[in-house]
């Protein structure tokens, strides 16, 4: 039981350190660009879905940590240079605009536990 415990704190200060670099994490299926966890400006969710439709992906991952110098920008479920143009987009918004952006109001809960399943179970609309 003991051994059991400490996996499982140990599993969860693993999560929070791996997450507290985070500025935002999107989900993108079928056409929809959904927070998953942080906050985002609105100008760059927006370029970000127009780029994504534009390249027609059907479903992917976008998560921006902060890095040493600036943030940095990686995504799952994409082909090299669909990631690069994703990162070429990003690139234009600076750190301090990507710190300044609001909340949303509504389902702080549902990204506070930060599972893109449990956003799209949920079914969650960032509007």
């Amino acid at each position: 039981m003991g051994l059991l415990l400490v996996t499982a704190v140990a599993v969860a200060l693993w999560v929070w350190l791996e997450r507290s670099a985070e500025l935002f994490c999107l989900s993108w299926r079928s056409g929809e660009l959904r927070l998953v966890r942080g906050r985002v400006p609105p100008a760059l969710r927006r370029d970000l879905a127009d780029a994504l439709t534009h390249m027609r992906v059907t479903r992917c991952t976008i998560v921006a940590r902060r890095a040493e110098r600036g943030a940095r920008l990686t995504a799952s479920g994409l082909d090299d240079f669909a990631e690069q143009r994703l990162r070429n987009i990003f690139q234009i918004y600076p750190l301090s605009q990507l710190r300044a952006a609001r909340a949303p109001e509504h389902g702080r809960f549902v990204r506070w536990l930060g599972f893109s399943w449990l956003v799209w179970a949920l079914n969650r609309r960032e509007d």
